[in-house]
């Protein structure tokens, strides 16, 4: 067969393929939103934007509703889903959620093109990367979760601080904030690793996000909106409160699911509690922990900064891993960043390492594996062991703690081997 004729049929095969995406696309995007109503997750955010196009107040649920736990930007920006019905906007936001996945893959796939041009780290890590994050990019979709939109403008802000455009960098980083606090680590990471531009950039951000709602709905609305996002939901961690629940992968559920006993739905046979005998500490146990990984990150940044050092795709791991960490909720579907974190540890050249370098490694590759692994795939005894006994948690303290040390020592793309 000539050339031609080759390219040809590859190019009516990627066409069959994108056509079959898309009915397959369509068509979850119909069931899923057939199944939308009061007391789903995405019911939330299109309420939301309906109360806030209408000068209703946003954190007094329906009756049967879930809580709405994101700041009043968040309201502002879902007011487009208000223009819909239910149902439609929840079929519309589908679709647009599989396009964010392409997009995600697409810059993470580019940053790290940018991190190493003279010797990208190719398909392959992006192929395992993706496959072992899509079991939380699937539970992302079928909750209609926000998730991938933050991660998205998350990506994007990391893209343009690489390429020097750092007043755009502090817009997608604050937006990404705006709708959802997690990404606020990486207005820090940027702060430190960028300049003068980018602080202006994040200050300048960071006023509009908190204006606009008040604008649109007036000062005395909008005040009540700010002091009713705290009082409703930060407050509570700002006290100290922790979600023990299975299904939170963050280091204070760890902490508390292992000494402490299982919360109403998670009773035996799923009780987690084998240092019961600590329970008392449990507070200290995780406020000493915490501030550990806070006190790891800064100063990494501010080593990294001070020693003019390249960025690289770990470091910028470490900042999504410390969200994830430090957050006050950590569901599956919010691990979607794990994405960009499994392609920067698969990009690393096992060969390089030393002994003990590529047993961490070696570890840290099945770690990535096996918090993949989905309900289905596991069972849901096992699928709740894994989640009772924080092995999520586990294993992002691991990745964290590979992330903090080995950037400092390898190149963008882990290079050059780290001694040991």
């Amino acid at each position: 067969m000539s050339g031609r004729g080759r390219r040809g049929r590859w190019h009516w095969s990627q066409a069959l393929g994108v056509v079959l995406f898309g009915v397959v696309v369509i068509a979850s995007a119909a069931r899923r939103a057939s199944r939308q109503g009061v007391g789903t997750d995405f019911h939330v955010f299109w309420q939301a934007g309906y109360d806030f196009a209408h000068g209703l107040p946003l954190y007094q649920p329906l009756p049967g509703a879930r809580h709405f736990n994101y700041p009043p930007f968040a309201a502002q920006v879902f007011q487009v889903l208000g223009l819909f019905p239910l149902k439609t906007a929840a079929g519309l936001f589908y679709v647009a959620s599989a396009g964010l996945i392409i997009i995600a893959v697409w810059v993470s796939r580019d940053i790290g093109q940018r991190l190493e041009p003279q010797r990208p780290p190719g398909a392959r890590p992006l192929a395992l990367a993706v496959l072992c994050s899509a079991g939380f990019m699937l539970d992302n979709m079928a909750h209609l979760q926000v998730n991938l939109l933050t991660f998205v403008l998350t990506l994007l802000g990391v893209q343009a601080l690489l390429s020097k455009r750092e007043f755009a960098a502090g817009g997608w980083l604050v937006a990404a904030t705006a709708i959802k606090i997690t990404p606020v680590f990486f207005l820090v990471w940027a702060a430190l690793r960028g300049s003068r531009r980018s602080l202006t950039a994040i200050f300048v951000f960071a006023v509009l996000c908190l204006m606009l709602p008040t604008i649109q709905r007036g000062l005395p609305q909008g005040s009540e909106d700010l002091t009713d996002y705290y009082g409703s939901f930060l407050q509570a961690f700002a006290a100290g409160g922790v979600i023990t629940n299975y299904r939170n992968q963050n280091l204070a559920a760890l902490v508390y699911r292992t000494v402490t006993p299982a919360a109403a739905e998670d009773v035996p046979p799923y009780e987690y509690a084998y240092l019961p005998s600590l329970a008392p500490a449990a507070p200290m146990i995780y406020r000493v922990l915490a501030l550990a990984v806070l006190a790891a990150f800064l100063a990494h940044l501010v080593q990294l900064r001070r020693a003019g050092r390249q960025i690289t795709a770990l470091e910028i791991s470490s900042v999504f891993l410390t969200g994830h960490l430090l957050s006050g909720i950590t569901w599956r579907a919010h691990l979607v960043t794990l994405l960009f974190v499994f392609y920067a540890f698969f990009a690393l050249d096992f060969s390089r390492f030393g002994r003990v370098g590529r047993l961490a490694l070696g570890l840290a590759w099945a770690g990535t594996v096996v918090i993949g692994l989905g309900r289905d795939l596991t069972g849901s005894r096992i699928h709740h062991y894994l989640a009772g006994y924080s092995v999520s948690v586990w294993v992002m303290l691991l990745l964290f703690t590979l992330s903090v040390d080995w950037s400092r020592r390898l190149g963008p793309l882990g290079r050059a081997a780290p001694s040991g």
